[in-house]
């Protein structure tokens, strides 16, 4: 296992009111809560979306410990559809003060760089705000997508805290290339 150097952000948004909207109108596009959620489907998402930018927390989780997590547990979980294949997700963990987490969120591979992700994001938010939170708050780092960071920031949330960090690479895993 390799210990590499990464840079962390943390964002907030306090208010419905700011979200920059960015919506895409496909009627084959729809946005669904997942109402207990299948731990192998969870498993799935997590690292379809997750393995390229190194989301290792749950990455070797058994499907017990899916199962034990997402039926134990507050966090709800939203796919996106197009034409009923999902193409991407996020999960709201609801926390003390009226503060809602994003935890997870993202599109599959083949769909990244396609506009989609401000959707995404704008329909998280809203998500989150119906569940009557305060504030919404995520964090991304300098192994995630290149537009990660500036799409948080498009969509009205605004860096509370920036730290440095390590990610713990697995063996066999590719170590970054931050060059691009």
């Amino acid at each position: 296992m390799i210990d590499f150097p990464m840079t962390v952000h943390y964002l907030e948004i306090s208010s419905r009111e700011n979200i920059n909207r960015k919506l895409v109108v496909q009627t084959d596009l729809k946005i669904i809560q997942v109402r207990e959620p299948d731990p192998a489907f969870a498993q799935w998402l997590y690292r379809a979306v997750g393995k390229e930018w190194y989301w290792v927390d749950r990455y070797y989780w058994s499907l017990n410990e899916w199962e034990e997590w997402v039926s134990n547990s507050c966090i709800s979980l939203w796919i996106m559809e197009l034409s009923g294949k999902p193409i991407g997700f996020y999960m709201l963990d609801p926390q003390d003060n009226n503060n809602v987490e994003v935890s997870y969120f993202g599109l599959l591979p083949g769909y990244l760089g396609s506009g989609l992700g401000g959707h995404l994001l704008t329909n998280a938010l809203d998500d989150a705000f119906s569940m009557g939170a305060s504030r919404v708050w995520l964090h991304t780092c300098s192994l995630d997508h290149p537009y990660a960071l500036s799409n948080y920031e498009a969509r009205g949330m605004n860096v509370y805290k920036v730290e440095d960090d390590l990610q713990h690479i697995p063996d066999g895993w590719p170590i970054p290339d931050l060059r691009g």
